[in-house]
């Protein structure tokens, strides 16, 4: 079990573990600096992209470091354990797949709702693939508390996808499935996205063009032509399935 403190709680100043004296009279910050917190976004970008190509196990905070051009030491000012990183990575992950679909309840018309969720999913997993390599290729269990927090997350963003399903089909968009099981469906397919995207083959928006096109046709746009159809390849599950041979 990974036990893991909040994720902005004041790291050690030292690998030690304690924290360092202060001097008489500086002042305490109540909470993180603006540039503290853009510097560990830094190192969570780069801890993902190492995660990423070494695997979280073998991956180390000195590979971390060295992908950020600083000493290990250092890397203790904003994290306190390997195992806090990767609590502050599906933090992250979560943080974005919600900020990413805030305001879709505000389209009224359930089948572009649908449509707009499923582009922003695939869109979201395509431009963060190393942080949803971790996401999805590294699921330890976490403390108590951490499980809760996650799980919570995780049940309110099915429920996006389980209610866009619901009203789609009672629009008669699509066929009457268990709202439920058509989220995890639709977030199954979405979400593979991590497995295989190579920005050298199809945009993320052509392949979300594509998922649209598969679940709500009349909602699907215009379907933009792809590298790997140029070269005519893709049918035979070659280069177009995939992006990659």
């Amino acid at each position: 079990m990974i036990v893991h403190p909040a994720k902005d709680a004041e790291p050690p100043d030292r690998p030690g573990g304690g924290q360092a004296r202060r001097r008489p009279g500086r002042p305490r910050l109540e909470a993180p600096s603006v540039e503290y917190l853009e510097r560990r976004e830094e190192i969570l970008a780069k801890a993902s992209e190492v995660f990423d190509a070494k695997g979280y196990d073998a991956g180390t905070l000195e590979d971390v470091a060295q992908a950020m051009g600083m000493r290990k030491a250092g890397l203790y000012h904003y994290v306190q354990s390997k195992s806090h990183l990767l609590f502050l990575l599906f933090d992250r992950a979560w943080e974005l797949g919600f900020q990413r679909i805030a305001d879709l309840s505000t389209i009224e018309d359930p089948g572009e709702r649908l449509a707009e969720l499923i582009r922003r999913h695939v869109g979201l997993v395509a431009e963060q693939k190393s942080l949803f390599t971790v996401f999805f290729g590294h699921r330890p269990r976490f403390d108590d508390a951490a499980e809760r927090t996650f799980l919570e997350r995780e049940r309110r963003y099915v429920g996006v996808f389980a209610r866009a399903v619901r009203d789609a089909a009672e629009a008669g968009l699509i066929p009457r499935v268990d709202p439920r099981r058509g989220a995890m469906a639709l977030l199954g397919m979405t979400s593979w996205v991590y497995k295989w995207y190579d920005p050298a083959g199809a945009s993320p928006e052509q392949i979300a063009d594509d998922f649209v096109l598969l679940v709500l046709r009349e909602h699907a746009r215009p379907r933009r032509r792809g590298r790997h159809e140029a070269r005519g390849t893709g049918a035979d599950g070659g280069e177009g399935a995939t992006g990659r041979r």
